[in-house]
């Protein structure tokens, strides 16, 4: 016992260098076991905060789902014969018109489409109150090959027909609000009350953008919408749906982000799949890439984007959550109109999806057909759209001219990461544009609005990236003060 107690207790038995070398040595493993430890835990911690993440947008997803296969089987329980008299005075409306029309001729961008509403009014008519959840999922429509869609909405109202075809691969998650709307107003009134909620948004988010000390995002949220000829908008219902979505995400983004909630991947994995729902494969990229420049903006601004690295992992991450929320919800309504209806629809669905991303225009296909798909859209950028034939030369040349400007008066900052950020922001309505060639070349006159986002980002990629200081210096020079002698009297 005394050798061992000396043995680890005494330290006159041990010279001071050999003492010190095995307290060293102890202290290295024990700071080694600890280090270790302390990864372990953090990464079980992240696994299972990852896991929770997971589990809790799933729950989500699910029960939004659920949630907008209710209202649909909600709305179709009201009775035929409370629509059908202003569903009538709608038909006769857009009878008055073709089913596509210009209000200025000259202007690709003024097209109107009253196709889609015709058959999305179609297609709510015949919803079963005896059928709540499959006629909506079903979404059939009369329809017929002689007659165009807003004749064809005609008959269906005026005479006992039945529908002919079936729409399924579309949510039509619009018709939750059109159908009841219409026991009290005709499509015209509801053209006016859908004009009147995105006035609304709008003033409300500038509001919000000025207040915050974001005034340069307000003026380049309205030079966006000035440039996709926004007063159009509210003539079709088609082209509503994104920019109601894309102006409520802004303003929520702002809400949370003030609150110091964090505008996360949840909140835009629900966003993509309300995209899906109500959208009719219009503009849906704005409704991803407005919100997600908005959260930049905020992030440098609080100190919270401190890098390139952070900055693009933001982009990424909100990206894929978006996607996956807007693609599910396809896949999701696929699946449960299939399982309801008893019947394959997946096969019809994703054909339909292989002709928008591999079909020919015409004579047009593969790279030809996607670069006439992207100049049909930039020409339609105002005040583009009213050069004629010459509007997507007029855009490009101004493009040109802008990089040049950019490129003379860039900030000289290794560490200005913000107009990157921007840019991959900026190119993905036009990545858009040419993977989905067929749909952007024949639908060109809605889909061009998909650049709101694409102008906004170009806005702010100047604001960050330009060097006004340089700007000022070179075209307002200071006046000289001229020294005038006066008289004493």
């Amino acid at each position: 016992p005394e050798q061992g107690a000396s043995c680890h207790a005494s330290p006159h038995l041990l010279t001071g260098t050999n003492h010190n070398h095995l307290t060293h040595t102890d202290q290295s493993s024990r700071r080694g076991d600890m280090k270790h430890s302390f990864k372990q835990n953090n990464s079980l911690k992240s696994h299972k905060k990852l896991c929770r993440t997971i589990l809790i947008g799933i729950v989500s997803f699910l029960v939004l789902t659920f949630l907008e296969v209710f209202l649909l089987s909600a709305v179709s329980l009201i009775p035929r014969s409370a629509i059908r008299k202003h569903t009538q005075e709608s038909a006769e409306y857009l009878l008055e018109k073709p089913v596509f029309y210009r209000v200025v001729k000259q202007d690709p961008a003024s097209n109107i489409d009253h196709y889609a509403d015709a058959i999305l009014l179609n297609i709510l008519y015949h919803f079963d109150s005896a059928h709540p959840l499959t006629s909506p999922l079903t979404a059939s429509y009369y329809y017929t090959e002689t007659h165009n869609e807003n004749e064809n909405l005609y008959t269906a109202v005026t005479s006992n027909v039945t529908p002919t075809y079936d729409y399924f691969r579309y949510w039509h998650g619009s018709t939750i609000f059109i159908r009841p709307l219409l026991t009290i107003l005709n499509i015209r009134q509801i053209y006016i009350f859908f004009a009147i909620i995105l006035a609304v948004l709008f003033i409300v988010l500038f509001t919000q953008l000025t207040k915050s000390g974001h005034t340069i995002c307000a003026l380049a949220m309205s030079v966006a919408l000035l440039s996709v000829s926004f007063w159009f908008i509210p003539m079709s219902l088609e082209y509503i749906w994104c920019f109601l979505i894309m102006l409520i995400a802004g303003i929520l983004t702002i809400l949370l982000y003030q609150k110091k909630q964090e505008v996360s991947g949840l909140f835009f994995l629900l966003v993509g799949n309300i995209t899906a729902y109500f959208d009719f494969l219009s503009t849906e990229t704005i409704t991803l890439l407005f919100p997600l420049a908005l959260l930049l903006v905020l992030m440098q601004k609080n100190n919270r984007l401190c890098d390139a690295k952070t900055g693009f992992k933001i982009i990424l991450s909100r990206s894929v959550c978006w996607g996956i929320g807007y693609l599910a919800s396809w896949i999701a309504k696929w699946s449960i109109t299939s399982i309801a209806l008893n019947r394959n629809i997946f096969a019809q669905a994703l054909s339909s999806a292989s002709t928008r991303v591999n079909g020919d225009a015409g004579s047009l296909h593969g790279p030809a057909l996607s670069i006439n798909a992207f100049l049909r859209n930039i020409a339609c950028i105002f005040p583009f759209n009213f050069m004629k034939g010459y509007g997507y030369i007029a855009a490009i040349g101004v493009f040109v001219l802008l990089l040049m400007v950019y490129y003379l008066f860039r900030k000289n900052e290794k560490k200005n990461y913000m107009p990157w950020l921007f840019t991959v922001l900026y190119c993905i309505p036009y990545i858009r544009f040419l993977t989905l060639a067929n749909h952007a070349f024949l639908h060109y006159f809605f889909t061009y609005r998909a650049q709101f986002a694409s102008i906004f980002c170009l806005c702010m990629i100047f604001y960050y990236g330009v060097d006004w200081k340089l700007v000022s210096k070179k075209f307002l020079k200071p006046r000289k003060r001229h020294r005038t002698n006066t008289r004493k009297s």
